[in-house]
């Protein structure tokens, strides 16, 4: 009961705040619907200037008075003085529970389902980075910059991962809570990083640096500080289901760049400016962090028995079902805009949103668990099994070993292509001719990439010992190969197919990523690990799209801003898929290295051979 009490807490602290949000977002989109008026400026909640234009509702007179106020460099200043405000009290003066982590770890069934289910809603925020490809051209017009330089500050998102290894350091140290609490406030600042470029009046250079730090720091949150540490402690959580869970959580992940895409494109590209969205965004992280907190730990190995043992399935069943209908949903309205069937409306946002955040409903099905009032010996023992469970090789010996090597060229081709892909969207269906299917390309991108993480998810946990994770791995390096190809013919069908094609070779590969290093390595350090591999993100969004896609770009245009036509982005593509041939080659490579044994058994028989123990 006091778990549940806490829990209740956290949720009501945040939740009054951003029911109170909403409430004001949906007053303002109703205002402005109902008399044909917009929200064109930089602000969230503009009042015309006869405040007589508007007929106002019962009960809106708080809605009335906010939306006097304008969206300013102050209103963004203060969001970041309380997100610092907040991290400061949870660090120093909060900071005995995270240490505290093993011995207050949840424990039985319920306590498992707070934990997959709070961190599919992290995950929700978190993949707000991946929908940055829906409004890059609105961000070019807004700041009034070049091609170059709105692609950089895309790039920027995944720059910060070349120190992803600091993000695991941590996530070793301090546990699963305080990285996401960081992860949260991060994410938060780097949005607001970008909204104070939006609205201040600084010199053009000082804006593009401002909102490519923005994307700097929202993107390492995002990726390094949230994504890799809740799908490494729900790895380690859950040994039975890795792949499965963290497929799950991937594809929440997926899914939810389609919904701030279809957020941006239905509810605030025509009412609002992209200055109020990046307030939005910069709120959001923050809310739910502060609900999710109370059940970010990682489970003792008692809480690891299979679900089937439970029947526990119509729960598993019904998270998937409402995932899938949330990503056929959103390619439904993104193929409906894209084709001029459907206007812009706070209904379908509203309705994405209310499908996103529905797995909390699973929570009020839950009874609190009897375990959590064990005695003082019972949690004394799981603390010492949580620390002796730690197990497997060093860092430095994965780091020296070339199986690491062929895994990072793996994943730097995949990646690199993805991010070009998703990323670049609306500028690659703009000199196409097609800008309108940005949000639908966005959304068969994150429809693929769910249907897959689950879907490999679960069979590779089925069958795997006739499909291996590495198997797995090279089915991805191919997808991603035949992704670039079609996209390189550079007409509507082949975007469409390429990209779904990427969305099926993203979700599959990030899904067995994560299990197949912990079979591979064992996690005496995993986070550092996992941080290592995800470095590779940075120099592929240097080299491929800060300099190979500009570069390309500005040659095809011809000394004009715009480029128009297939040379914009065909070059590069074919590139690609040439770099994604070298990727499959290293994903046959480890295939065959492994296919009898595993580096952390070579490495045990090799120092067991030396006369060293395990």
């Amino acid at each position: 009961w006091p778990n549940k009490t806490h829990r209740i807490v956290h949720i009501m602290r945040g939740g009054i705040v951003l029911v109170a949000l909403a409430a004001l977002l949906l007053g303002c989109v109703g205002l402005a619907t109902a008399d044909n008026a917009t929200c064109e400026d930089a602000s969230l909640l503009q009042t015309p200037r006869k405040s007589s234009e508007f007929s106002l509702p019962l009960n809106l007179t708080l809605v009335d008075g906010i939306r006097k106020h304008r969206i300013t460099t102050e209103t963004f200043l203060g969001m970041v003085a309380a997100v610092l405000i907040f991290l400061t009290w949870e660090f120093f003066w909060g900071s005995a529970k995270y240490h505290e982590e093993a011995l207050t770890a949840p424990r039985g069934l319920p306590d498992r389902w707070w934990l997959v289910i709070m961190s599919a809603m992290i995950q929700v925020v978190s993949g707000s980075v991946y929908a940055m490809g829906a409004w890059q051209n609105d961000l070019r017009d807004s700041l009034q910059i070049s091609m170059a330089s709105t692609t950089m500050i895309g790039a920027m998102a995944f720059v910060g991962n070349i120190a992803g290894f600091f993000g695991g350091m941590l996530f070793d140290r301090f546990g699963t809570r305080a990285m996401v609490c960081l992860g949260c406030c991060s994410l938060s600042i780097g949005y607001c990083l970008i909204g104070i470029a939006l609205v201040s009046s600084l010199a053009k250079s000082l804006k593009v640096i401002l909102a490519a730090l923005g994307s700097l720091v929202a993107g390492y949150a995002s990726i390094s500080l949230i994504d890799n540490v809740i799908c490494v402690a729900c790895s380690i959580s859950f040994l039975k289901e890795q792949a499965a869970v963290v497929g799950y959580l991937k594809a929440v992940l997926a899914t939810a760049g389609g919904l701030w895409a279809l957020l941006w494109v239905q509810l605030f590209q025509e009412r609002f400016s992209l200055a109020s969205f990046m307030a939005i965004s910069a709120i959001a992280p923050f809310l739910v962090g502060i609900m999710s907190l109370s059940s970010m730990k990682v489970l003792p190995p008692q809480s690891t028995e299979s679900l089937k043992e439970r029947g526990e399935i119509a729960r598993a069943v019904s998270l998937i079902f409402l995932l899938i209908a949330l990503t056929c949903f959103d390619v439904w309205a993104g193929y409906d805009y894209a084709n001029g069937m459907g206007v812009s409306g706070w209904m379908t946002g509203s309705v994405a949103l209310v499908l996103q955040m529905s797995p909390l409903l699973l929570l009020v099905t839950l009874k609190e668990s009897v375990q959590g009032s064990a005695g003082s010996a019972g949690s004394a023992s799981e603390t010492t099994g949580s620390l002796q469970n730690r197990n497997g090789i060093t860092f430095q010996a994965a780091f020296k070993g070339i199986d690491f090597w062929l895994l990072w060229v793996c994943q730097f081709a995949v990646f690199g292509a993805g991010v070009a892909t998703n990323q670049n969207l609306a500028l690659i269906l703009e000199a196409t001719g097609h800008s309108s299917a940005s949000s639908l390309g966005v959304a068969l991108f994150a429809l693929t990439s769910a249907i897959s993480r689950v879907a490999v998810g679960i069979l590779s946990e089925k069958y795997d010992a006739y499909f291996t994770r590495f198997h797995w791995m090279t089915a991805s390096s191919f997808l991603a190969m035949m992704g670039q190809f079609l996209v390189c013919l550079m007409d509507l069908t082949g975007i469409m197919a390429g990209t779904c094609l990427m969305g099926l070779s993203f979700g599959s590969f990030y899904t067995v990523q994560v299990p197949l290093m912990n079979e591979m390595y064992g996690n005496l350090e995993f986070g550092k690990m996992m941080g290592a591999q995800m470095s590779c993100q940075a120099p592929a969004a240097l080299l491929i799209v800060c300099h190979l896609l500009p570069a390309v770009y500005r040659n095809a245009a011809g000394g004009k801003e715009l480029c128009e036509g297939r040379g914009c982005f065909q070059t590069s593509f074919l590139l690609l898929t040439v770099l994604n041939a070298v990727g499959l080659a290293a994903a046959v490579v480890l295939q065959v290295r492994n296919s009898d044994s595993l580096p952390v058994t070579r490495l045990n028989e090799a120092r067991s051979s030396k006369g060293f123990s395990s």
